[in-house]
């Protein structure tokens, strides 16, 4: 089942604690506003510049801020940087998994593959931005 991991959740908070500025907001700053853990922002941010979501500066004006290109990077792109699968279940997501009801089942083969792509096909189609 589709679950979203906290690096996820956490980079949702980010951006919008970024959506709207056109300076650069210090990493305390966005502890200091969200009340989380300022390692794990910090690596999450890191990943989201390395993935050129996020723009950084160093110094005493430094911090983050959002990159033009998020504004056309896909739902389904943004997740896919912390989740390690975007399937409803397990056998969707991994095609090696084995199970003892394949032939009965509906998930591989039939109805929840069709929910599944509709799924996909959605978040492929919206804007990350659009949530915002």
């Amino acid at each position: 089942m589709l679950t979203l991991s906290k690096q996820t959740d956490y980079s949702f908070i980010i951006i919008s604690q970024l959506k709207g500025k056109d300076t650069f907001i210090p990493l305390s700053d966005l502890v200091q506003n969200t009340d989380l853990p300022q390692r794990f922002l910090a690596r999450i941010a890191a990943t989201l510049v390395n993935k050129k979501l996020l723009i950084s500066r160093e110094g005493r004006v430094g911090g983050y801020k959002l990159a033009s290109n998020i504004n056309t990077t896909s739902l389904y792109d943004f997740l896919a940087i912390f989740e390690k699968r975007l399937s409803f279940l397990d056998c969707l997501g991994n095609k090696s998994t084995k199970c003892k009801y394949e032939k009965v089942c509906l998930h591989r083969h039939g109805v929840k593959v069709k929910l599944n792509d509709v799924v996909v096909s959605q978040l492929k189609r919206t804007k990350l931005m659009d949530l915002f």
